[in-house]
């Protein structure tokens, strides 16, 4: 009879412990990482939402932006290989590498460099 009320108390304070971690791990899922995982989905929505709004009712993407940054990358190679073609053959070279350098990638400004030297 002893080996039975010894077998089913550890049984039982087993199935209590058992149940007390998996209660403990309930509420700080519900009480803890719940709130936080809704709050960060929220901020991460509302940052989408103001980006939508930064650029303008086409919502232009990612990938636009990206394909605008590479054609404007183009445009200044395009610009300084002119340059440097046009001060070969009427210019002063080192001055026109010394005005694009300063222009610092502004298309405007090498036009100006090409024209002017």
């Amino acid at each position: 009879m002893d080996i039975l009320r010894n077998l089913f108390g550890s049984l039982t304070s087993g199935i209590i412990r058992l149940l007390v971690t998996v209660g403990i791990l309930a509420a700080a899922y519900f009480f803890i990482v719940k709130p936080v995982l809704k709050t960060t989905d929220n901020a991460i929505n509302s940052a989408n939402k103001s980006f939508e709004k930064s650029f303008g009712p086409n919502g232009a993407s990612l990938d636009d932006i990206s394909k605008t940054i590479n054609e404007v990358d183009k445009q200044v190679q395009v610009q300084i290989t002119r340059s440097f073609h046009t001060a070969k053959k009427n210019g002063n070279p080192k001055k026109l590498i010394r005005c694009v350098q300063h222009a610092q990638g502004n298309v405007h400004k090498i036009q100006r460099c090409t024209v002017k030297f």
